[in-house]
């Protein structure tokens, strides 16, 4: 999925998350990028697109906060773009929160709106940019 076709704000993020199976197993894997309406989450081979399934992160209070999840798109090998399904404001809300503290963690101080849509990187045909090369002269 290209930026210009993004609803909100991802961060990129390294998180934990279980997901269960429709046999109930519990399986872990990563979350490399969130927003409030999706996730990337780490290559898993038994997700197919448009797969529905639950997953739970850990909120800021080591509760856990469930969200129900359908593939949109798979990066071979590399990972699982997904949107949360019939998710709620306050739900939301929640993982604008888990967004927050990794951002605290990591040190970087981000006044940022996650429900704000994020801009697009679209060029008209006036915009003129150039190549220009260089080289190093030592």
């Amino acid at each position: 999925m290209s930026i210009n076709q993004r609803r909100h704000i991802r961060l990129t993020i390294d998180i934990p998350v279980f997901r269960y199976t429709k046999t109930g197993e519990k399986i872990k894997l990563m979350i490399y990028q969130i927003s409030i309406g999706g996730c990337f989450i780490e290559w898993e081979e038994s997700i197919e697109k448009n797969d529905e399934f639950r997953i739970e992160i850990q909120l800021p209070n080591k509760n856990w906060l469930p969200l129900y999840c359908r593939a949109l798109y798979r990066k071979e090998g590399d990972g699982i773009g997904v949107e949360f399904v019939d998710i709620t404001k306050f739900e939301q809300e929640l993982i604008v929160q888990i967004m927050l503290k990794n951002l605290a963690d990591d040190g970087i101080p981000l006044n940022i709106d996650p429900f704000s849509q994020p801009k697009t990187f679209l060029l008209n045909e006036t915009d003129n940019f150039e190549m220009k090369s260089f080289s190093i002269q030592e």
